[in-house]
């Protein structure tokens, strides 16, 4: 007798069927999950992929054993106990082979499936947070699905709104600072200008002397307050710029060499010494021909300023990946100069707001130019000597 012949037609016909079923669900979930990856659809089609065959394996444990116990002598068991019984036991592996492949299905695909109702309830939390507490927290990621993708999309959006609320506070801060610093580098002038036309309308013109002396003093206020609108207009619109519309291909060690000619001649003929060693043969950029001009000119303007009249004002550049360019000169007074703050608007440390012919909006100007053009524009001090340093792409 063979193995077939020995096993009963029930349990092989239950088992062709139940391996039938398994095989064909496997090559449905093969073919579709392969469409579907990274989606919580293929997720969901195994879970219940793996919840049927659970279930189809059941059914077959119940059949087999409810097979199995009637033929071996159960059927007589109940016919013992009565008509009643007998019709039980008759219906009774029907129920199972119902309830029970039902019940492990429900069983199955329910803990498979709530792991991402968790996780759907976690991000609900965590969203609950982000809109008491404000932005910037971010949520675990966990799978690789739709619902994955969609907290790593709220995760960048609470990150970025986080840094737009911060920049926008700093700009309002700055806007205020602004306003503040500008009220009183135009009150100081504008009050000058009133007492000395007073002056004017008091004394009138007979003294011809007084007259000339007050004209000339209203005359360079005035000077210096067209100075400080101007400066603050073009700080003001390179402020809300994103980039320079205008960029030409240009050699920028030919265009600092050409400034540095001109103002030899200007820093000699006020006792200082200008020297240059440029490294590099030639870089060649995009810029702004302009703005890379009242880059330099800023940046000698300053030095020509305020450098003491003992030490040359020197300027380098070479290469380092970037164009480096470092201007230095040694300062009169050091003392209260903060490198790292050089930069800022009407900076009292850089005296320039107590310097008629400066607006304190120089150095400023030079940052957000270098900015524009990719650039970084930082500041050292050793003892009393003061560098910028420029770094180009």
């Amino acid at each position: 007798m063979t193995l077939f012949q020995m096993i009963p037609n029930y349990i092989l016909i239950n088992g062709i069927a139940i391996g039938g079923t398994v095989f064909v669900i496997f090559l449905v979930y093969r073919k579709l999950s392969s469409s579907f990856q990274k989606r919580l659809t293929a997720y969901f089609l195994k879970a219940a992929c793996v919840s049927l065959i659970i279930s189809l394996a059941a059914l077959a444990v119940t059949l087999s054993m409810m097979q199995f116990l009637l033929h071996s002598g159960m059927w007589d068991f109940f016919y013992e106990l009565g008509y009643g019984y007998l019709i039980a036991a008759e219906y009774l592996p029907s129920v199972l082979a119902v309830a029970f492949p039902m019940i492990c299905f429900v069983v199955s695909f329910s803990v498979r499936v709530n792991h991402r109702v968790r996780y759907v309830e976690y991000l609900s939390q965590e969203i609950q947070k982000i809109r008491e507490e404000g932005f910037g927290r971010s949520m675990e990621l966990q799978g690789d699905d739709e619902i994955t993708q969609l907290c790593a999309v709220i995760n960048e959006m609470s990150v970025q709104l986080r840094e737009k609320e911060e920049r926008e506070k700093r700009q309002q801060q700055s806007k205020n600072e602004l306003i503040t610093n500008v009220s009183h580098d135009l009150r100081s002038p504008l009050t000058s200008i009133i007492g000395y036309v007073e002056l004017l309308k008091e004394t009138g013109s007979e003294d011809r002397q007084r007259f000339d002396e007050y004209m000339e003093v209203v005359e360079r206020r005035l000077s210096g307050l067209n100075g400080l609108i101007n400066e603050l207009f073009e700080y003001t619109k390179l402020n809300s710029a994103d980039r320079f519309p205008d960029m030409e291909k240009r050699n920028v060690l030919e265009l600092l060499r050409h400034i540095l000619y001109e103002y030899k001649i200007l820093m000699e003929a006020e006792g200082l010494t200008l020297s240059w060693q440029l490294g590099a043969k030639s870089h060649v950029a995009y810029i702004n021909t302009q703005q890379m001009v009242r880059v330099f000119q800023n940046l000698l303007d300053n030095a020509r300023r305020y450098a003491d009249r003992s030490a040359p004002v020197t300027v380098t550049a070479r290469e380092t990946g970037r164009l480096h360019i470092c201007i230095t000169n040694r300062l009169t007074d050091g003392h209260g100069i903060e490198p790292d703050r050089i930069f800022e608007r009407f900076y009292c440390g850089d005296r320039a707001r107590s310097t008629p012919q400066s607006s304190g909006l120089g150095l400023a100007i030079v940052k957000r130019i270098v900015e524009l053009h990719g650039g970084e524009a930082n500041a050292s001090l050793q003892g009393q000597e003061l560098s910028i340093h420029l770094f180009l792409n």
